[in-house]
């Protein structure tokens, strides 16, 4: 997604990686000889790139190709108007009519968009701003390792491809630590993400804090959701509710949620190794990766 600063090199090699960097840690996947192995560290005072570099120390890969996820936290997201000018101009387009819109200095930012899927006439684009400075420093360091960059995404475009249903689904995701995302996923494709607060802690609730309402704000922010995609997205019914969480009470967590809604929900675990479904965001980007070499 964020391309504009690498090209891709020819290397070949078997060994893949899936590198997701959030606010306070960084989770390495490596997957080769058809076996995966995960490590994660946390990073102190952000220093993303050292523990980068650890991280593959001790995974020690051979000629692999990597995908960078960023979560959020770690990129801005603000909706523009598509500019009036031809495709081939609208990323400089958007340097200039999206520049005040983030808190990052412009000359440090680096953007990117996208536009999601929906039923109903848009002209809007979804801006993505990072700071440049990370971005490039990251491509340096695995030039440096001798690590193949394919691609950088962010966590709400690669939560996607864990829901495979050709219907309209919400996905609630959740990554200790951080706030749930909420996404309405068709057939793939993104038509529209929000991050809910106050549910960073939500892998350490109980049953008993699931009885005692603690939900009830995370339901109505989900009807929200549900009431948008078909209202202003024109998209059809909600089929699934979706839910990844890594809370030993989660089938409570469904049982309580599952009684605001007519809509079936279920825990989504999409994958079988133990180290995929520690680390969802990881094993989806590997999802991402593929798709990208093959393109």
């Amino acid at each position: 997604m964020l391309s504009g600063l690498f090209k891709r090199q020819s290397q070949t090699g078997s060994c893949l990686l899936s590198i997701v960097i959030q606010p306070a840690s960084v989770t390495i996947v490596k997957f080769e000889d058809d076996s995966y192995q995960s490590e994660q560290l946390p990073c102190l005072n952000k220093n993303y790139i050292a523990t980068i570099d650890k991280l593959i120390s001790e995974l020690a890969p051979k000629q692999a190709k990597a995908q960078v996820i960023l979560t959020h936290g770690l990129y801005q997201v603000a909706q523009v108007d598509k500019p009036e000018v031809p495709e081939t101009e609208i990323a400089q387009a958007i340097v200039w009519s999206s520049k005040d819109l983030f808190n990052i200095p412009p000359e440090n930012q680096l953007l990117e968009y996208y536009q999601t899927v929906t039923n109903a006439p848009t002209n809007k684009l979804n801006v993505v701003a990072c700071e440049k400075s990370m971005v490039t420093a990251l491509i340096d360091k695995l030039i440096e390792l001798d690590i193949e960059l394919v691609g950088i995404s962010i966590d709400d475009i690669v939560a996607t491809h864990l829901v495979k249903d050709e219907q309209t689904n919400i996905l609630v995701f959740h990554t200790p630590g951080l706030q749930i995302l909420v996404a309405i996923i068709k057939d793939g494709q993104l038509c529209f993400s929000r991050h809910i607060k106050g549910y960073d802690n939500l892998h350490q609730l109980t049953g008993e804090d699931f009885d005692a309402g603690v939900l009830n704000n995370l339901a109505l922010e989900v009807q929200r959701s549900i009431d948008f995609a078909v209202g202003q997205l024109k998209l059809e019914r909600v089929a699934n509710i979706f839910v990844v969480v890594q809370n030993f009470d989660s089938q409570h967590l469904l049982v309580k949620l599952q009684e605001f809604f007519d809509v079936n929900i279920e825990l989504l675990s999409p994958y079988n190794d133990s180290e995929l479904t520690r680390y969802p965001i990881n094993a989806a980007g590997f999802d991402e990766l593929t798709m990208e070499l093959s393109v």
